[in-house]
C-alpha cells in the first residue's frame, strides 16, 4: 500500500516523518528530493541510522527484480526493534509516480510505502492508496515557508506579503486545502487529517490514531525532543512552536492573511489573528 504524507510546505511534515521513523520504525521517502548529488544515497543511509536507528541496505537481486522498472529504486531497511525487514523507495521518485502502472504495483504490495508530498491531490486514487495530511495555521506555516525560501532555497527576493496571497509553486494555502478537502471526501476512511498544533505534548496519542488507521504497531514509545532534531537539521526545525507567530507580521499583513484565508482558517478552527501583536511596518 502507499501512504502519502501530504502537507502544504512547512506544515510539520518532517515532524510526522519523525514519529513514523522513531515510533513505528518506518521510513518516509521524500518524492521531491533526488539522489543525483554525490553521496546522496550514503547520506540518506546515515541520516536514517542516526535519526531512527534504522539500517538501510540494497536489496538482493532476486528481491528487487520482481519490481521491474522499480527495481533500481528499491531498498531494504530494518531496525533492532523489529524482526521483520521492510522495503522502501529511494528519494526523488516523483517521475516514477507519474506512471499509473507503478502506482498500482506499490498500492497492491503488502508493504507500506510512506511517500512525502507537497503536491495537490490526484484526481482519482487507487485502491491501496491512503493519505495522512498534516495541517498548520497559515500564519505560522507561511512565516516558516518564507524563511525556508530565503535561507534554504536562497530566494532573497521572496516577499512575505505576496506569499500570504499565493505561492508560485503551490498556490495559496486556502486553494491547496480546498482541493485536498475534495480528495478527502473521495478517499473516505483512507484519509486521516492531523493538526500540527494538536501534536504538541500528544505525540503518543496521535501514534495510537496512526496505529489504528494503518493497522501497524508502535515499536517504541520513547520520544525524541525537538532539540534533538534541531541540532541535526536546524533549517528544517527552526522553532517548533505552535503560537506566537503574529509578531513576525505587520498589522497590515495580519489583516491581509485573515482577509485572504479566513474561510478556510475557520473551517479548520483557526481564529482571527491578534492584530495587537503585529509590527507597525511590513516585513519584506
Amino acid at each position: 500500500m502507499i501512504i502519502y504524507i501530504a502537507s502544504y510546505p512547512r506544515s510539520g511534515n518532517f515532524w510526522l516523518q519523525n514519529l513514523l521513523g522513531n515510533q513505528f520504525k518506518r521510513l518516509t521517502t521524500n518524492i521531491h528530493e533526488g539522489i543525483n548529488r554525490p553521496n546522496m544515497l550514503e547520506q540518506w543511509i546515515n541520516v536514517n541510522k542516526r535519526y531512527y536507528d534504522i539500517d538501510v541496505y540494497p536489496l538482493e537481486d532476486n528481491d528487487a527484480t520482481k519490481y521491474g522498472k522499480l527495481s533500481s529504486w528499491m531498498v531494504g531497511y530494518k531496525s533492532p526493534a523489529e524482526a521483520q525487514p521492510h522495503k522502501g523507495i529511494l528519494p526523488g521518485c516523483l517521475e516514477l509516480l507519474n506512471d499509473v502502472e507503478i502506482r498500482n504495483i506499490l498500492a497492491n504490495d503488502e508493504e507500506c510505502y510512506f511517500l512525502k508530498t507537497h503536491f495537490y491531490p490526484y484526481s482519482e486514487y487507487l485502491d491501496g492508496e491512503y493519505v495522512i495530511q498534516i495541517v498548520r495555521n497559515p500564519g505560522a506555516c507561511l512565516w516558516s515557508y518564507y524563511n525556508f525560501k530565503r535561507d534554504m532555497m536562497k530566494k532573497q527576493d521572496v516577499d512575505l506579503t505576496s506569499l500570504i496571497q499565493s505561492d508560485s509553486d503551490y498556490g495559496s494555502w486556502s486553494e491547496y486545502h480546498l482541493e485536498w478537502m475534495e480528495a478527502a471526501r473521495k478517499l473516505g476512511s483512507r484519509y486521516l487529517s492531523m493538526h500540527y498544533e494538536h501534536l504538541f505534548g500528544r505525540e503518543l496519542e496521535y501514534c495510537e490514531r496512526l496505529q489504528s488507521f494503518l493497522d501497524l504497531y508502535v515499536a517504541s514509545t520513547e520520544l525524541r525532543s525537538f532539540d534533538f532534531y534541531h541540532e541535526l537539521r536546524p533549517a528544517l526545525t527552526r522553532e517548533g512552536k505552535a503560537g506566537g507567530w503574529e509578531k513576525n507580521y505587520s498589522k497590515d499583513q495580519l489583516k491581509l492573511l485573515w482577509n485572504t484565508q479566513h474561510d478556510m482558517m475557520t473551517r479548520f478552527g483557526y481564529q482571527e489573528p491578534n492584530y495587537d501583536l503585529g509590527m507597525d511596518e511590513a516585513h519584506n
